[in-house]
């Protein structure tokens, strides 16, 4: 059996180049796919690399139109 990966809020940012108050906010908006455990974001990430091909997707599909 795999073990999954989970990333906090501060690996997340890291991995994006982001600040962890952005990621923060992406997931209290539902932007972000994440999870609470104890009161504390948690990340799969799986869920994150879909997530981020699904972005470049839709931003793709917008300039066609």
């Amino acid at each position: 059996m795999s073990e999954k990966a989970y990333l906090s809020i501060e690996e997340v940012a890291a991995r994006f180049g982001i600040t962890p108050t952005t990621v923060y906010r992406l997931a209290q908006r539902g932007s972000l796919p994440g999870f609470k455990i104890g009161g504390q974001w948690r990340f799969d990430l799986n869920m994150l690399e879909t997530w981020v091909s699904s972005q470049v997707t839709q931003r793709r599909s917008r300039r066609k139109d």
